[in-house]
């Protein structure tokens, strides 16, 4: 499938947009926590007897600045999975040739829609949804699919997976880390995980190395 123009997709140019918006308000956060710093330093905030009513809606530590790269971490990879299967849903409407499927659709789920094209949109639809669950596996559908490339080679994907790791410690174990996490860091670490223990990133760090991993990741999609 040459001259697929990937640059033109919608889901690939929204994609692009999202993650800008994302670092652009991390970085505007952060920027308007400086400035506040500096403000009620000018005008003597701590000095005022109704400072200890408004400090804590005022002043923000370093730990909560750190927050807030945690919370872009997060919004990236929640962006990205939004591409996947957007992406994956434009490129199965556009070359509807291209797979083949066992999957059963139930008539429960179909016998409301009035047209064949409706049909269609929700095979489609849930088989994007199947093919979009697991990074690895839908990075090798578009490959042998579609001659799409999104990692340049098996390490970067790796390490796209350990940062999805960190992703999901963060989201659902309080940052500690637990069984899967241990046995996901196996290929990645040396010395064995501990189970509970806190994992302290560096946030404001592992927010750029994805923000660049996800800009690689659409330029191999690009030049595919």
């Amino acid at each position: 499938m040459k001259n697929k123009n990937l640059k033109t997709y919608k889901s690939l140019q929204y994609f692009k947009s999202e993650i800008e918006e994302t670092q652009t308000l991390i970085h505007a956060l952060e920027s308007q926590v400086i400035a506040t710093r500096e403000l009620l330093i000018f005008i003597k905030a701590q000095s005022s007897p109704d400072w200890s009513k408004h400090k804590k809606f005022l002043e923000i530590n370093d730990a909560q600045v750190k927050k807030t790269y945690e919370l872009g971490f997060v919004a990236f990879f929640a962006n990205f999975e939004c591409f996947m299967f957007e992406f994956l849903k434009e490129l199965l409407r556009k070359y509807p040739n291209s797979f083949k499927s066992e999957k059963i659709i139930k008539f429960d789920d179909i016998k409301d829609f009035e047209q064949i094209a409706d049909i269609k949109d929700y095979f489609i639809d849930s088989y994007a949804i199947e093919k979009s669950y697991d990074i690895e596996e839908w990075s090798k559908f578009l490959l042998q699919k579609f001659g799409i490339r999104v990692f340049k080679n098996s390490k970067d994907l790796q390490r796209f997976k350990a940062l999805n790791s960190f992703r999901n410690l963060m989201l659902h174990s309080g940052s500690k880390t637990n069984s899967k996490f241990r046995n996901e860091m196996k290929i990645f670490l040396k010395t064995k995980v501990p189970l509970g223990e806190k994992v302290n990133l560096d946030r404001e760090k592992y927010f750029h190395i994805l923000y660049t991993m996800l800009k690689l990741l659409i330029v191999n999609i690009e030049k595919s």
